[in-house]
């Protein structure tokens, strides 16, 4: 995953105020806020060269793995890891 540091030339920034925050399973439903206040604010996210609109996103605890359906004006939180 890419450090804080790093900052790629196809890094995007997300802004999620507006969006729903949808946990794909339930070890991940604990983050739900924290990612939510992250979108609210501003984060830094790195796309998925592999897959459209999936992003990876530095937290304060860690790093989420995100899908981001524009059409529906939600955030699922596929995967959350600690590090």
């Amino acid at each position: 995953m890419p450090t804080a540091n790093a900052i790629r030339h196809d890094t995007k920034r997300l802004w999620g105020n507006d969006y729903g925050v949808t946990p794909l399973n339930a070890r991940s439903a604990s983050h739900v806020s924290e990612l939510k206040k992250a979108l609210d604010a501003g984060v830094l996210a790195y796309p998925d060269a592999s897959r459209l609109n999936f992003y990876d996103v530095e937290l304060p605890t860690g790093w989420a793995y995100i899908h981001v359906r524009e059409e529906t004006r939600t955030v699922y939180l596929v995967a959350y890891s600690q590090g």
